[in-house]
């Protein structure tokens, strides 16, 4: 019996035991938790917080973006019309610049060939005055053989005029005449040189004794010519009052 009372006691015993110790560890579990659901509370709201942050972030950003997408379209629009302007004001420029190329084109084109006449023709020119001085040489050649010759004579006063040796020219037209004083077209080309040089009145018996020559050697249109002439040369005739009035008699000169 007695037995049988120490050992309910020592389970009593044993239970109070385990009761204490259980006790001591679930006092120890229950306050374990507190600082662990603080933390997890504490990660939990930073991690809000920076998801929040990184939304506005974003948000902002994407903000931004569609501004500059907005602007890149405005700008793209005026880009396009300024091009579409400058394209037209191209177009027009390059046709004036082209219009203008062609014109200057035409012009020297037109100057090049005026430049080519005018060479060619100073280049007949060279070659006539070249053949006119052997013209001359060759004939002041025959005169040494044939001094007496008035067709050299009037020939080579013919080339002379060519070259514009006026001078020159009527001194060889008067020694044709010396040479031969029927040689009326002598006297006509030394008439006329006269009536260039002012000498009238040389210039008029000239032409009168060529249109009396050629009547008399049959030749009837240079002695119209020749008559036609004299009669158009300047005339001075005295009035009343003893002044002078100059008179024309015919409109045409023998040309």
């Amino acid at each position: 019996m007695e037995k049988q009372q120490d050992m309910i006691g020592y389970v009593g015993l044993g239970v109070s035991t385990l009761g204490a110790i259980f006790s001591v560890v679930t006092q120890n579990l229950a306050i374990a938790p507190i600082p662990l659901a603080i933390g997890v509370g504490c990660n939990l709201f930073s991690r809000k917080q920076l998801n929040d942050s990184l939304v506005e972030a974003y948000n902002k950003q994407e903000q931004t973006i569609q501004d500059l997408i907005e602007k890149l379209a405005i700008n793209h629009g005026e880009l396009t019309d300024k091009l579409v302007e400058n394209k037209a004001d191209l177009g027009t420029s390059i046709e004036k610049l082209q219009q203008s190329l062609q014109t200057n084109l035409q012009e020297q084109k037109q100057y090049i060939v005026t430049e080519i006449k005018r060479v060619d023709l100073q280049h007949q020119e060279l070659n006539n005055i070249v053949s006119d001085i052997k013209e001359i040489e060759n004939l002041s050649q025959e005169l040494r053989v044939k001094p007496d010759s008035a067709d050299f004579f009037y020939q080579r006063g013919l080339g002379y005029e060519k070259l514009g040796n006026k001078p020159g020219a009527i001194e060889d037209y008067s020694e044709a005449i010396k040479k031969d004083s029927s040689c009326a077209r002598a006297f006509h080309k030394r008439g006329v040189l006269y009536l260039e040089n002012g000498l009238k009145q040389k210039a008029v018996d000239d032409l009168r004794k060529a249109a009396l020559l050629y009547f008399e050697q049959g030749d009837i249109d240079s002695y119209h010519q020749a008559r036609e002439m004299s009669r158009n040369i300047h005339e001075l005739r005295a009035e009343g009052n003893g002044s002078s009035q100059e008179m024309v008699v015919g409109t045409q000169l023998f040309p």
